[in-house]
């Protein structure tokens, strides 16, 4: 039996069962969380809807933040510049990934897409 398919389903009943679980999320019905006065993050994708990913975006003003996270972390940084540690600048079309549980200062003004695998869950921020 080919991968995700169900015993005694037709090949083309799969596809229609793998393509109602596509979804699109809206910036409109995104979850907002105000982590402080100079940092937001708009949570599209969450462990409410997968247990494998999150995924969201981040919007800094001259953000200063040293967290620790279970989860592995990218950042794809869309406008302005991520500081990481003091001596990693990322700037737009780059990626920045943090492995899990490794503890990371993070400054800048920017906008960034976050992915994180297992999903974020504030209580696995330390």
């Amino acid at each position: 039996m080919a991968p995700g398919q169900s015993h005694g389903a037709s090949p083309a009943q799969n596809i229609v069962s793998r393509l109602m679980n596509i979804k699109i999320f809206r910036k409109e019905n995104a979850i907002i969380r105000k982590i402080s006065d100079s940092y937001s993050v708009f949570n599209f994708l969450t462990a409410a809807d997968s247990e494998k990913v999150s995924v969201a975006v981040g919007d800094a003003a001259n953000h200063n933040e040293t967290t620790t996270i279970n989860s592995d972390r990218a950042y794809y940084i869309l406008a302005g510049e991520i500081i990481v540690n003091e001596n990693l600048i990322g700037k737009p079309g780059d990626v920045i990934f943090i492995p899990s549980d490794t503890e990371y200062n993070f400054k800048g003004t920017f906008k960034a897409v976050i992915v994180n695998s297992p999903p974020f869950k504030k209580e696995n921020e330390k």
